[in-house]
């Protein structure tokens, strides 16, 4: 059975495009506590791409990403 990873908090850049939604995701993890998890909503897809690229660069850990049918994206980052 796959455990429910819940996030402390949730980010909805439904329609903005980069940099905003790159610059609020850092914002975020630079305010959030070791081992909490954030949820980042969007429909952008350079700001799907830098964000998972500045994940990986910030040593983060990219938890679960996936798409919907409408091209809305999701993605689960857990903080190292």
């Amino acid at each position: 059975m796959t455990k429910l990873v819940k996030p402390n908090v949730v980010l909805d850049f439904s329609g903005e495009a980069c940099p905003l939604p790159l610059i609020k995701t850092r914002r975020a993890l630079d305010q959030m506590g070791k081992g909490e998890v954030l949820e980042v909503i969007g429909t952008d897809e350079k700001a799907r791409t830098d964000i998972i690229m500045a994940v990986k660069e910030l040593g983060m850990q990219l938890e679960k990403m996936a798409t919907d049918k409408d091209g809305k994206w999701r993605m689960l980052v857990r903080k190292r």
